[in-house]
């Protein structure tokens, strides 16, 4: 489910409006707590913005109780801070972060590619092969948004065909910081072809039915990412704008 990307800071942005649905089983303050992750996943809402209640109440035709609740379990999941006087903002991804979040895909992949070979989990290596047709056809259009998209899928799906729920839990828990990352490497680094490349690089290295390999392999691949992110990655500042 989507609701409405509006411009928060930058009144000047133009995004897609939408709003809760009523009968979602989900609450009102989940539902919005779900859709500012999906903003700050996708960049629509970036590092910095200021969180207007008021604004986000009107545009997702809710109450400020319910976004009041969403955002502090946004803030319990260090996704948005609140400064006294000054209102609630988006957190800013440190260096620390970054190098927490790729070593633990990292660990959480490899164990996955693992367990797939162990498990001898065809069903699974199906799966991933179909993620990497939806990666060439986003790459086919040249769209980097459903590219970025298609490869946290593709490292969703990894995780979900594993087999290991807690492993799948823990990867959910930090999905969004992951989906920052990945937008952010798919833009400032990656040359035209080299995200189908990659993946089908990994996949490969799960059919050989060796878990070692494999599960070196997307280690090597979270390692390479974060590398790549930290090279410019500021000490101190905020990261290189994103668009």
């Amino acid at each position: 489910m989507r609701l409405t990307a509006f411009p928060i800071a930058r009144p000047t942005d133009t995004v897609s409006e939408t709003q809760p649905d009523p009968l979602n089983t989900a609450t009102l303050a989940e539902q919005a707590s779900a859709v500012l992750r999906e903003w700050i996943a996708s960049g629509e809402l970036r590092a910095g913005d200021r969180l207007v209640e008021a604004k986000i109440a009107d545009r997702m035709r809710i109450s400020r109780g319910p976004l009041r609740e969403a955002l502090k379990h946004l803030q319990a999941e260090g996704l948005v801070r609140e400064e006294p006087r000054r209102g609630t903002f988006v957190a800013q991804l440190t260096r620390e972060d970054v190098r927490d979040v790729y070593d633990l895909r990292g660990a959480l992949e490899g164990q996955a590619a693992r367990s797939i070979i162990e498990d001898r989990n065809t069903v699974a290596i199906a799966a991933l092969e179909r993620q990497l047709g939806a990666l060439g056809d986003a790459q086919e259009r040249g769209d980097r948004n459903a590219l970025a998209r298609a490869d946290f899928e593709f490292h969703e799906t990894l995780c979900r065909v594993s087999g290991n729920p807690r492993l799948l839990d823990v990867f959910v828990r930090h999905a969004t910081e992951v989906r920052v990352l990945l937008r952010l490497d798919d833009l400032w680094h990656r040359t035209p072809g080299g995200e189908l490349r990659d993946h089908e690089e990994l996949v490969a290295a799960i059919r050989t039915g060796d878990p070692e390999r494999a599960g070196a392999a997307f280690r090597e691949h979270a390692r390479n990412g974060r590398e790549r992110t930290l090279e410019v990655w500021p000490e101190n500042d905020p990261p290189p704008p994103s668009r």
